[in-house]
C-alpha cells in the first residue's frame, strides 16, 4: 500500500487487511507520510529561504493535479555535493508525484526522493529490498486505527 513511483524509494507497506489500507491511504484519515526530497535550486539562489518555503507548502502549491499541502520539517545541505539540499516534509495524501510536483512548482526540482514513514512505521535502517515484521509499538498504532 502507498505505492511508490519508478524514481522514488523507501518505505513500502504491505497488508492483506482492506480495511487497514483504506485507513492508512485516504486522505480523510490524515495519516502522514514523510519524505527526504533531495532538491536543486533553480536559478541564482544559493540558499533556500526556510521560512517563505514552509509558507508555500502549508496554504498550498497549484500543480496539475489540484492544490496540494506540506508541512516543511527540515533543510540540510545535502551529502550529494554543492547547490543541493535534503527537505525533510510530510504530507496526509498521496497523489501521483505530489511531491515532486509541489516542489518543482516552488523552484526545486527533485533530484531524489524516499519515504522515511508512514504513520507511526519508520523505514529506518532497512536497505532497500529488505523487510521486516511490525513491532509491537507499531502494531498498537494499527490497531488504534482500526478501533
Amino acid at each position: 500500500m502507498g505505492r511508490l513511483d519508478a524514481d522514488t524509494s523507501g518505505l513500502i507497506l504491505f497488508s492483506s487487511d482492506g480495511v487497514l489500507t483504506q485507513r492508512l491511504l485516504h486522505p480523510r484519515h490524515e495519516v502522514e507520510k514523510e519524505y527526504v526530497a533531495t532538491v536543486e535550486i533553480e536559478g541564482s539562489a544559493e540558499i533556500i529561504d526556510e521560512d517563505l518555503l514552509r509558507s508555500k507548502l502549508l496554504k498550498g502549491v497549484e500543480t496539475s493535479e489540484g492544490t496540494h499541502t506540506a508541512s516543511l520539517l527540515r533543510v540540510v545541505d545535502s551529502e550529494y555535493g554543492d547547490g543541493l539540499f535534503d527537505l525533510t516534509l510530510t504530507v496526509k495524501e498521496g497523489k501521483h508525484r505530489m511531491v515532486r510536483r509541489m516542489l518543482a512548482n516552488c523552484g526545486f526540482p527533485v533530484v531524489e526522493l524516499k519515504r522515511e514513514r508512514h504513520g507511526e512505521i519508520l523505514l529506518a535502517d532497512l536497505d532497500e529490498g529488505e523487510f521486516r515484521g511490525m513491532q509491537d509499538n507499531e502494531l498498537d498504532w494499527i490497531q488504534s486505527l482500526l478501533d
